[in-house]
C-alpha cells in the first residue's frame, strides 16, 4: 500500500504541477491579435517595442510572440506613409488570448500641404540602428508632435518633443535630429533639429520656437527622421531610432496661461505643455512645461484632487533666450491613465506671488 501510495502521490504531483505553471501564467501561452482596416498597402505592427509582424492588407492579424498572464503588451504601427490609429492596443495579459486590437488606417490626401490631423509619431532609441550597429547598454524613448494647422509664412510647421536617455556612461555631445536619405530611411542622413540637453543631463528637448520644414515634414510621413545621439566615444552615433512608431501613446500639447487658474491671476507670463506616455506602462515618454513664469517655485501635472506628478527639474533660461524649463525625474510613470483619457490632468507652474499656481493649462487627450 505504501507503494501504491507513493506512485500516486507521484502521479498527482505531476498532473498539479502543468495545472500551476499554467494557473499563475509562468508559460508564453497567450497571443496578442486583432483586426486592421483601411490600409493600401503592406503595414508593420510591432509588439511591445519588437517581434515586427508585416501585414499585407485589411484583414486580422496575431503576433506569433505569446505572452504570459500579467504580462502587459503594447501594439503599435510602423506605418510611416500613412495615418493609424489603435484601439484596445495595450493592456495587460489575462488568463486568455488578446483578440480585439483594432487598428484603422487612412492615407494622407495631401502631404503635407493640406494636412490638418495632428502628428504624433514615437520612437526607441537603441545602439542596433546605428549605422555600424553600436554594442551599447544606452538606450533612449522619445517622440514628437508636430501640428500642421500652426504654420509660419513659409510653411513650416510647429513641432514640439524630446528624448528621455539611460544607460549613458559618457554624457552626449550631441542630441539631434535627422534625415535620412530619401528614400532610405535606414541611411545615414544629416542633422536638421537639434535637441537642448537639460539640467538632469537625462532629458533632451525641442527648442519651444521649433518649426518642421515641409520637406522635413514629408520625409517624417516617409519613416526618414531620426533621433540621434552622439558621445565623444561614438561621434557619429552611440544610438539611433527612426521616429515612426505610431499608436500606443497617449499625448497633449496645451497651452499654459493664468485664464486656466481658478480664479485666474494677474500675469502676463505663460507657456506650453507636453506629455507623451507609454499606454501599457503608464512611462512617460517625454513630458515638460517651457515656461516664463518668473522665479518658478515648483511645476507639476495636477489633478482635481491635488497634486499628480511633481517635475523636480526647475531650470531657467535653458534655451538662451529667457525660457524656462520643467521636467519631471526621467522616468517617471504618470499615475492614471484614466485621469489622462477624461481630461482630468493639467500642467500647473507656481510661484511666491501665487503659490497655488500662476499658470496651468488643461491636458486633454489629442487623437
Amino acid at each position: 500500500m505504501a507503494q501504491v501510495r507513493g506512485v500516486l502521490v507521484g502521479v498527482i504531483a505531476a498532473a498539479i504541477v502543468p495545472a500551476l505553471v499554467s494557473c499563475h501564467g509562468t508559460e508564453a501561452t497567450y497571443t496578442i491579435g486583432g483586426n486592421i482596416s483601411g490600409t493600401n498597402g503592406p503595414v508593420v505592427l510591432r509588439l511591445n517595442g519588437a517581434n515586427d509582424l508585416a501585414v499585407s492588407g485589411d484583414g486580422n492579424f496575431t503576433f506569433t510572440q505569446k505572452l504570459v498572464k500579467d504580462d502587459l503588451f503594447n501594439v503599435q504601427v510602423a506605418n510611416p506613409t500613412g495615418r493609424c490609429t489603435v484601439q484596445n492596443g495595450a493592456g495587460t495579459v489575462a488568463q486568455s488570448n488578446v483578440k480585439d486590437v483594432s487598428i484603422s488606417c487612412a492615407a494622407y490626401a495631401t502631404t503635407p500641404a493640406g494636412l490638418i490631423q495632428i502628428v504624433i509619431r514615437s520612437a526607441n532609441v537603441d545602439g542596433s540602428h546605428v549605422i555600424p550597429a553600436v554594442t551599447t547598454a544606452a538606450s533612449a524613448i522619445g517622440g514628437i508632435i508636430a501640428d500642421p494647422t500652426d504654420k509660419d509664412a513659409s510653411g513650416n510647421v510647429a513641432i514640439v518633443g524630446g528624448l528621455v536617455l539611460s544607460g549613458l556612461t559618457q554624457a552626449p555631445t550631441d542630441v539631434s535630429i535627422f534625415q535620412a536619405p530619401q528614400g532610405n530611411p535606414g541611411g545615414n542622413g544629416l542633422a536638421i533639429l537639434h535637441l537642448l540637453l537639460t539640467a538632469d543631463g537625462a532629458t533632451a528637448v525641442l527648442r519651444p520656437d521649433e518649426r518642421l520644414s515641409t520637406s522635413a515634414l514629408a520625409a517624417l510621413f516617409a519613416g526618414e527622421l531620426y533621433f540621434n545621439v552622439s558621445t565623444p566615444a561614438h561621434p557619429n552615433g552611440e544610438i539611433r531610432g527612426a521616429i515612426e512608431l505610431q499608436g500606443g501613446v497617449g499625448a497633449s500639447a496645451p497651452a499654459l496661461d493664468n485664464s486656466q487658474v481658478v480664479p485666474p491671476t494677474a500675469t502676463s507670463a505663460f507657456g506650453a505643455g507636453v506629455l507623451m506616455v507609454d499606454r501599457a506602462t503608464r512611462r512617460l515618454v517625454i513630458s515638460y512645461i517651457a515656461h516664463t513664469v518668473a522665479g518658478a517655485t515648483s511645476a507639476a501635472i495636477n489633478t482635481t484632487g491635488g497634486k499628480a506628478l511633481a517635475f523636480a527639474n526647475l531650470q531657467d533660461n535653458f534655451d538662451g533666450l529667457g525660457t524656462s524649463l520643467a521636467t519631471p525625474v526621467a522616468g517617471s510613470v504618470l499615475p492614471s491613465l484614466s485621469d489622462f483619457d477624461n481630461s482630468l490632468l493639467y500642467f500647473n507652474v507656481t510661484s511666491a506671488a501665487f503659490p497655488n499656481g500662476e499658470i496651468r493649462g488643461n491636458i486633454s487627450p489629442l487623437q
